[in-house]
């Protein structure tokens, strides 16, 4: 097989061991009328090129038991969607756990509306059918009964990060389940959310994809499809408008960025290398950090939607109760530093389905601070 599709699957392959998405899986890659897949029990830490088998309508058929099963299901997800060009059966333990319920996974935090869609359905049994079907209405995640889920994105850097999401969204849903439960974003919103991501993503992923596959159109079949931004096209004239509103579609708010901003707020992206995968988005206020933040537990508070108790241990920190504010729809770094405004001389505030605001001095006071409001999350999950 093609040395530069191998090694692209193996050096992804090894990204889903490492997490621990994948236990017993499987990874598929587009090319040309098919998909390459990882054989039944390869070893994703040290595949050999035994472990990738080609599959199309030619030899589909000829497959056996689970393998062939997962091929039929991967290359539907697949090829259902022009924009995707990857996909994966991920069973991490939470995913795994979350698909026993054999309900669907609401947009509790913003990011599963912005990677997997409105709402994460689960099949009502683990066929190819059934799957694409789920699969339908821009999602791009579909739980499987007792077996995890079917994730599909348009590069193996998204798929990585999409499978992350859900893992961590399932973490949450099911640490909540003795405090309340979890609050979601309502299915306008969530598309709402979905829409103004791919729009802002579209080019950014095709450019990646492009770009690592270089070596490998030499004669071949390119491995993208066309994104679904004609699909959205409606979207995309509105964006501006959208941005300039107090409202979205459902009449949650979304966060302005022009109205009474007062902060001398910059863009983020040339002033502040982001080298934490815990924080979402970061901008400058002040001279100051202001920084939304979502690691596992602090998306749990989140997902809950209220403000929460301080545990002893952490009061002298951050008082009797940190603060949660609403849902927003933030669009861009200047909108972020509006909500500073909102949080009353605060440092540190909760924002439902979002995660947490954090104001600091430099990079280091984030860094522990954000280390500290995790702690507290965790605390307040073991008290």
């Amino acid at each position: 097989m093609d040395s530069v599709i191998f090694d692209k699957i193996s050096k992804y392959a090894k990204v889903f061991a490492q997490k621990r998405f994948i236990e017993s899986g499987y990874i598929a890659m587009r090319d040309g009328d098919g998909i390459f897949i990882t054989a039944t029990k390869a070893d994703l830490n040290n595949l050999g090129e035994n472990d990738v088998v080609f599959v199309n309508d030619k030899n589909i058929e000829s497959l056996e038991g689970n393998f062939r099963a997962a091929a039929v299901i991967l290359f539907c997800a697949i090829r259902q969607d022009g924009g995707a060009t990857v996909a994966a059966i991920v069973d991490s333990d939470a995913i795994l756990q979350f698909s026993s319920k054999r309900k669907p996974l609401l947009p509790v935090i913003d990011s599963v509306a912005h990677l997997l869609g409105s709402t994460v359905k689960c099949a009502s049994k683990n066929v190819a059918a059934e799957i694409v079907t789920a699969l339908s209405g821009y999602r791009n995640a579909c739980l499987m009964p007792d077996a995890g889920a079917v994730v599909k994105a348009r590069s193996f850097d998204e798929l990585i990060n999409a499978v992350a999401v859900l893992d961590k969204a399932c973490r949450a849903d099911i640490l909540a389940e003795d405090n309340g439960g979890t609050q979601h974003l309502n299915a306008v919103t969530a598309l709402f959310e979905q829409v103004i991501y791919k729009l802002k993503t579209s080019k950014t992923s095709a450019a990646k994809d492009a770009q690592s596959n270089t070596a490998a159109q030499n004669g071949k079949t390119a491995l993208h499809g066309e994104n679904n931004t004609n699909q959205i096209s409606e979207a995309a004239a509105s964006e501006n408008n959208n941005e300039q509103t107090e409202n979205a579609p459902n009449g949650e708010a979304v966060v302005n960025e022009n109205d009474g901003q007062t902060e001398n707020a910059q863009n983020s992206e040339p002033a502040i290398e982001q080298d934490n995968e815990d924080i979402v988005r970061m901008t400058m206020i002040d001279g100051k950090i202001f920084a939304l933040c979502c690691p596992q537990y602090v998306a749990t508070v989140a997902a809950i939607g209220k403000p929460m108790a301080v545990t002893d241990e952490f009061k002298d920190t951050f008082g009797e109760e940190i603060a949660c504010l609403p849902s927003k729809t933030v669009l861009s770094d200047k909108a972020l530093a509006k909500l500073a405004q909102l949080m009353n001389g605060a440092e540190v505030c909760f924002m439902a389905q979002h995660g947490v605001l954090i104001l600091a001095n430099d990079k280091e006071a984030l860094t522990g601070k954000l280390e500290k409001i995790e702690n507290a999350c965790k605390a307040y999950f073991k008290a």
